[in-house]
């Protein structure tokens, strides 16, 4: 019989299982959610739910039939003791838990992206993480999506040559969704280190956001900080145009284009495409160039994202092989994630990886 692993989740939103009711997620993505992946998995068990609100948290546990509930985590941390945590609060509210939970004997953090509010929060996450040797893994779900995984193997086994540049189509907020499209950037590169960024976020006359006052926020000089519009928690700018650039020369461009998350990736040899958020996933490679085309079409199959990001947080805690989503290559993806926030204040100036000023507060959702 498997280990059977104790697990908590802290925050009782969307991506801790509600999601499943107000989205129509269907077919290999699902389960999707936090609490609905564990409840799939023989090997997990859920003990108890923690959330600061106490309409939301009575919600989930009805939806769910959890009968064990919180309004304060660090109570349900230290009484429960759990192997494994999930962290599913807005980011401006995650960083605090992750480094309770991995200071108090938590086995394996699954903490929801963005990872925190400010470049100074994550290296405390970091520190606490690496020094109490806590396998950890976030929400990106491309990086444990089969298709995307089998791209990401294809590409750095050679099938398009050297891959040379990741273009990314996604419009969205800096803090809570762009880590999708930096990290499965870096996935498909290789995952080289960032050296420097340069990108602006969108500005508040752009005809896109008009109306909507959730995709733009004001920059609070004295504060050093983005600030929630009136009757907002959350300040989480849409960002415009960015690049980023790696110490291995590749580069990754990320173009604001709503209604798709297309990602690809030109080779010397070919590229590799995946359209559709992952649906039409397939790579090009030139046989006799402008007369032949040879292509490969991948399509996903086995466990959904959710499950197999938990499967990858056990793999760790069993064997001390590091998750594909370790704490590391969090960074490399948080650096340039700030390091846009710093060129736009610098009128889209490059800025250098890592970012030497770590104080700066976004709290995104």
């Amino acid at each position: 019989m498997s280990t059977q692993y104790r697990v908590c989740i802290i925050g009782t939103g969307r991506m801790g299982g509600l999601i499943e009711d107000e989205q129509d997620i269907r077919g290999y993505m699902t389960p999707y959610g936090h609490f609905p992946s564990y409840d799939a998995m023989p090997e997990t068990t859920v003990v108890a739910v923690a959330n600061r609100g106490k309409e939301r948290l009575e919600r989930f546990c009805q939806r769910f039939g959890v009968t064990n509930a919180y309004l304060d985590y660090r109570e349900m941390i230290e009484k429960e003791k759990p192997d494994i945590v999930s962290v599913t609060t807005p980011s401006f509210a995650r960083a605090e838990p992750i480094i309770f939970c991995a200071e108090h004997g938590v086995k394996g953090i699954f903490a929801e992206k963005g990872l925190c509010a400010s470049l100074e929060e994550a290296d405390r996450i970091h520190e606490a993480v690496t020094r109490n040797n806590v396998a950890f893994n976030w929400g990106t779900q491309r990086r444990h999506h089969d298709a995307y995984k089998r791209l990401r193997a294809a590409i750095l086994g050679g099938a398009i040559g050297q891959p040379l540049h990741a273009i990314v189509y996604y419009w969205t907020d800096i803090i809570k969704h762009h880590p999708h499209t930096i990290d499965v950037a870096n996935m498909m590169l290789g995952d080289p280190k960032p050296t420097w960024v340069e990108g602006r976020l969108v500005d508040p006359s752009d005809p896109r956001v008009k109306g909507n006052e959730k995709a733009t926020a004001p920059y609070d000089a004295e504060k050093h900080a983005f600030v929630p519009n009136a009757g907002q928690e959350v300040a989480d700018p849409q960002v415009d145009f960015f690049r980023i650039g790696y110490e291995t020369g590749q580069e990754s461009y990320f173009i604001p284009t709503p209604r798709s998350f297309d990602v690809e990736v030109r080779g010397t040899e070919g590229r590799a495409i995946s359209w559709d958020n992952g649906i039409n996933t397939r790579i090009e490679r030139p046989v006799r160039r402008g007369v032949e085309l040879e292509e490969t079409t991948i399509h996903a199959s086995g466990d959904g994202p959710s499950v197999t990001n938990i499967r990858n947080l056990i793999r760790e805690i069993e064997t001390g092989e590091r998750t594909d989503g370790n704490i590391d290559r969090v960074m490399q993806t948080v650096e340039p994630q700030f390091g846009i926030a710093y060129s736009s204040l610098q009128g889209g100036a490059r800025v250098s990886l890592p970012v030497a000023d770590r104080s700066l507060y976004i709290p995104g959702g």
